[in-house]
Parts: structure tokens; C-alpha cells; sequence
């Protein structure tokens, strides 16, 4: 939607001071430059790119020249000029510059433009006076006109741009969990977004309580997050793809061609508890495994999402939970054979609680006999005269890595975790 033309009548001036204005809009390049100096001060100014920096200086410049000819012929501006000028502010939306520092440039240049022509009137009162009475006030009345074009058209492409990014958004979330065998459409959706479908990616699963909020404050909230994410996993923001999903707010962060997915686990998980220890409403952040694909976006945020749910069941404090830290136990939870078969080595010595209770100490005390009795307040012999009554019932040896192992995930899936 096109904003309001500029409509803003230019006074009369006299000829002494049309002649001085007339050689400062011949060659306005010191009040242009002026402009430009204190914007690249501002803070959404001081970062950009040479690129981005000469379309802003086109800008400053096509207002300044807009402003003399406007005073010196009278000429409103064209429909064109003022597209352009609505243009800009859509530009600086997908620039990053934020809205205050737009409007702020606005005032330098309202500023500068005063300064520049008052130094025309130099020491000739009459010409003084007749600025601050006659120009000063068409002055301040062009630049408001411009700054409300700018913000309007500035704030409606944002409207447009979040609009746009949540379609685009939904038909990527359709595409990973409801089609991720479709990969033309998950790399439409990316493409879309801007954003490279080939890198790979680890999800982190938010669990804040967000399934008692109403849509649109949740959406605030994700936001809200999303910038939280960005600052803690010092990623960019724009880089970031955040849903909801199954009750939580999935974001899946990217990582880097060739990385390993162990050292991207063991990163994402250090960031993950400096976003928890910084924001206390969350109850627990999962950190899933380095994926690539609609398919392994998808399985990286069940994952985390899974290492959310036994996170909250456990009583350990811990709100960091990896998958990696249980992707054994759940890989071997969906084989249901080799699930029975652990369980049943449990059940074999369930009938005495007194080896359940001492093979639960012994791993619970890292497999250290001493601290094990100690726990159980039994004589050191009575714990290994039982550790070898529970080697003999199971044919066993707890000095096997691969018994130690398979003992440890039968007691996690016997009683250990309490989980499903």
C-alpha cells in the first residue's frame, strides 16, 4: 500500500536568498556528507556493508536534493519520487536497520540541511531572518512528511516480511514432519527463507510453559527466544528456524559441512546451559543429534524433544538434557526382543530384593565396591559375597565392558529412569 503523496506548499524567498540556496543545491555535497557521517555513528548504521552504506548515501542524498528543489521551484514531487522514497524503507527492513535509526537519520538530515543553509545567510541578517521565519518551519514540515512515508512503509513491509516468513515457516514444517520424503518442497521452503537446505542442522526443544499461553503471545514468546537463542549460540538470528511443535518451541540451529556430530553435541549443550541459566522460566532445554534433510530435522527435534520429556521426569536438577546421553537405551527401547531380554536379567534376581537393591547401588556408586557397602551399610564382603551370587545367576562378569554395559541399560529400562 502506497503511502500519502507529500503535499507541502514552499514558501516564497527572496532573490538574495534563492541565490545563495540555489548554489548549495548545485553542489550539496557538504551537507550530504554530513548526513553520512553521523549516521555511520548510529548505532544498526556502524556494521553494514560497503554495499548497503552507498545505498543509504543514494538515499540521504535524493532527500536533500528533493528538499532544495522543492523550496527553489515550488514542484511537489512526483509519485515516483515518493515510490522511491517508500522503497528505501522497505530496504532497510531487509538491511537490518532498525526503524529508530531510520527516523533518526531523518532528524540528522533535517539537522545538517538547516545547518548548511544557514551558513549561506553568513552575516547577513535579513537573510537569517528570513530562514528562521520563512524556511525553518518548511523545513521541519518536509522532513516530518518524510519520516511518517518512511515509517509507514518501513512498518507495513515488516507486517508483510513476518507475514510471508510464517507462511513460508508452515509450509517448512509441513514439509519436515509431515513429508520429509518430499524434498522438493522442504528445499522450495528453504530457498524461500534464504537459507542453504544443504547445511546441517541440530535442534534444541524449549519447554517454558508455553502450552498454557494463547497463539499469539506464544508467538511473542518464541520470538522472543529466538533472539535469547541467537545471543547464547552466538548464531545469527536470520540463520535460526524456530516452530512449534508437540507442545514445545523447536529451534534448529546450523552447524557446519564435515562437522562431527559429537563435537556439535557437546557445543550445542554448553550453549543450551548458558540459555538456562539465563532465563529462569524454562524448565528444560533438549538438545538433539547434527541432521541433515527435511528427515533429519525432523529426527533431530524428536529427539530433543524426547530428551525434554525424561529430562522433566527425572529429579537430578539437570534442565540440559542430550539425546546423546540416552540414544543407547532408546535405540535399543524399539527393539522390543532385545528389550525383553534386558529386562529379564533384571527380573532373574528381582525375587531377592537384596541383590536388586545391591546391583542398583553398585552402578548408582560408579561400580566402586568401598562407596557401594558404605551406601548400603553392609560389610565389604557382603557386598561381593552378592556380586558374585548375581554374576552366578546371570553367567555374568561385572568386570566385562560389554556386562557393565548391558547390566546398566537393563536397570535403566527395569526401574532405573521411571520412564516410558
Amino acid at each position: 500500500m502506497a503511502g500519502t503523496p507529500l503535499l507541502i506548499t514552499a514558501p516564497r524567498i527572496s532573490p538574495r536568498l534563492r541565490e545563495g540556496l540555489t548554489a548549495l543545491a548545485n553542489d550539496p555535497h557538504l551537507p550530504i556528507e554530513r548526513v553520512y557521517a553521523s549516521l555511520m555513528k548510529l548505532e544498526g548504521y556502524e556494521a553494514l556493508p560497503p554495499a548497503i552504506r552507498d545505498d543509504i548515501f543514494q538515499s540521504v542524498e535524493q532527500l536533500a536534493r528533493l528538499w532544495f528543489r522543492l523550496l527553489l521551484t515550488g514542484s511537489q514531487p512526483a509519485e515516483p519520487v515518493n515510490a522511491e522514497i517508500e522503497e528505501s524503507a522497505r530496504r532497510r527492513v531487509h538491511q537490518s536497520v532498525p526503524l529508530q535509526a531510520l527516523l533518526r537519520a531523518t532528524q540528522i538530515g533535517a539537522r545538517e540541511v538547516w545547518q548548511a543553509s544557514v551558513e549561506v545567510a553568513g552575516e547577513e541578517v535579513h537573510l537569517a531572518r528570513e530562514l528562521a521565519l520563512t524556511v525553518a518551519p518548511f523545513l521541519f514540515e518536509f522532513f516530518e512528511g518524510i519520516a511518517q512515508t518512511l515509517a509507514q512503509a518501513y512498518v507495513e513491509e515488516q507486517l508483510h516480511r513476518a507475514n510471508w516468513r510464517e507462511a513460508n515457516l508452515y509450509q517448512l514444517h509441513a514439509a519436515i514432519f509431515h513429508s520429509p520424503d518430499d524434498h522438493a518442497s522442504f528445499i522450495m521452503a528453504m530457498s524461500a527463507l534464504g537459507l542453504d537446505a544443504s547445511v546441517p542442522r541440530i535442534a534444541i526443544a524449549l519447554d517454558a510453559g508455553f502450552e498454557a499461553l494463547t497463539s499469539e503471545i506464544r508467538r511473542r514468546e518464541s520470538e522472543r527466544y529466538a533472539l535469547a537463542v541467537s545471543r547464547h549460540f552466538r548464531i545469527e538470528r536470520e540463520t535460526i528456524v524456530h516452530v512449534w511443535h508437540r507442545g514445545r518451541a523447536i529451534f534448529w540451529l546450523p552447524g557446519q559441512r564435515g562437522d562431527l556430530a559429537a563435537q556439535s553435541d557437546l557445543a550445542a549443550s554448553q550453549c543450551a546451559q548458558n540459555l538456562v541459566n539465563a532465563e529462569a522460566r524454562l524448565r528444560a532445554v533438549g538438545v538433539g543429534l547434527l541432521n541433515e534433510g527435511a528427515a533429519g530435522w525432523a529426527a533431530s527435534a524428536n529427539e530433543a524433544i524426547r530428551a525434554v520429556e525424561v529430562s522433566l521426569r527425572c529429579t537430578n536438577g539437570a534442565r540440559v538434557a542430550r539425546y546423546s546421553d540416552i540414544a543407547l537405551e532408546e535405540t535399543v527401547r524399539t527393539a522390543g526382543d532385545v528389550t525383553r531380554y534386558l529386562v529379564s536379567l533384571i527380573e532373574q534376581i528381582r525375587a531377592d530384593s537384596d541383590l536388586l537393591a545391591t546391583l542398583t547401588a553398585f552402578y548408582a556408586n560408579g561400580r566402586r565396591r568401598r562407596p557401594t557397602a558404605d551406601a548400603l551399610g553392609i560389610h565389604l564382603n557382603t557386598l561381593n559375597y552378592r556380586l558374585e551370587r548375581i554374576e552366578k545367576m546371570l553367567g555374568a562378569s561385572l568386570d566385562d565392558a560389554q556386562w557393565i554395559a548391558r547390566l546398566d541399560l537393563a536397570l535403566k529400562l527395569a526401574h532405573g529412569t521411571g520412564r516410558e
